[in-house]
């Protein structure tokens, strides 16, 4: 019996899948309804090594194939991107989920203006707020009015 390795075997078909999860996400996203197999994923045990022994439960990894792949997201997010960036919905200093924007840029600027505001001798302030949990703390139906009324986010991909 030949053993073969879940991830492998998608990687090594990844040329292949791309397309079809690509195809199966954008036509979930103009139905508005993603089919619950697509959210199911099974858990498979791996050897660590074949050399270990077989009967010992600790000698495996636990190995998850999920059939929602997480890749659905990236194609959701490209979708968004391109229509908020094509729609010049975007704030020039938006970082976050933007091609060659990190942390660092919005720190760089931030630093540029305050430098600025210093030699102009400005009075500056800066007030920092850790977010780490906001989105747990929004009202979700305020979320989806502003998709709707300031991003143009409608029908099925905004169900």
């Amino acid at each position: 019996m030949i053993q073969t390795n879940p991830h492998l075997a998608l990687k090594e078909c990844s040329s292949v899948l791309v397309s079809i999860i690509t195809n199966i996400v954008s036509l979930s996203l103009i139905s508005g309804q993603f089919h619950p197999t697509l959210k199911e994923f099974v858990i498979s045990p791996l050897p660590k090594k074949h050399t270990l022994d077989k009967e010992e439960l600790s000698n495996y990894w636990q190995s998850q194939i999920c059939f929602s792949f997480p890749k659905q997201y990236d194609v959701v997010k490209s979708h968004l991107m391109d229509h908020l960036t094509s729609n010049s919905l975007l704030s020039s200093h938006q970082s976050a989920y933007c091609k060659h924007h990190f942390t660092e840029t919005a720190l760089c600027y931030i630093h540029d203006h305050l430098v600025s505001a210093v030699a102009s001798e400005k009075v500056s302030c800066l007030c920092l707020l850790d977010l780490a949990a906001a989105f747990d703390t929004i009202h979700h139906d305020i979320v989806i009015t502003h998709l709707s009324s300031w991003f143009g986010v409608r029908g099925s991909v905004l169900s």
